[in-house]
């Protein structure tokens, strides 16, 4: 597009222009213009920049979101929380079913697979008389 032959903005008779829009080529004043890419580059005005950001432009219609896909983020999170909780319940659930199955061992009434001092003895019940203790094993 060509240069226009005047020599005051375009909204602002009074002004003189300082730059032409990059878009639309019109000269426009200093209170009209965006320097949206600092003052080196050629400026857009006011109308062009809304246009050129998104805000006011009539082409693109906004995308409708679909019901399969969650918009929100926090819906995908309290999804991916509720196949995670999901997992674990079926993974206890299969722990749960292989102890079952399991014979039980003869380690299974101690609290722990150290072996204890052959000095000490333990009573075979906690309500036992006192003389009643048996060698630990």
């Amino acid at each position: 597009m060509s240069q226009l032959a005047t020599n005051h903005c375009m909204r602002h008779f009074e002004e003189p222009y300082v730059a032409h829009c990059r878009t639309c080529n019109r000269p426009f004043c200093g209170r009209c213009l965006v320097f949206a890419f600092g003052p080196d580059k050629p400026p857009y005005c006011i109308g062009c920049a809304l246009t050129a950001s998104g805000v006011r432009n009539k082409a693109i219609k906004p995308v409708a979101a679909s019901a399969a896909t969650p918009t929100d983020r926090r819906e995908e999170r309290n999804r991916r929380r509720e196949e995670k909780r999901l997992a674990k319940a079926e993974a206890r659930a299969a722990k749960a079913a292989i102890k079952a199955l399991a014979p039980p061992s003869a380690d299974a009434a101690r609290s722990s697979n150290v072996p204890a001092p052959e000095h000490m003895t333990m009573p075979t019940s906690r309500y036992a008389p006192q003389g009643a203790d048996q060698p630990v094993a």
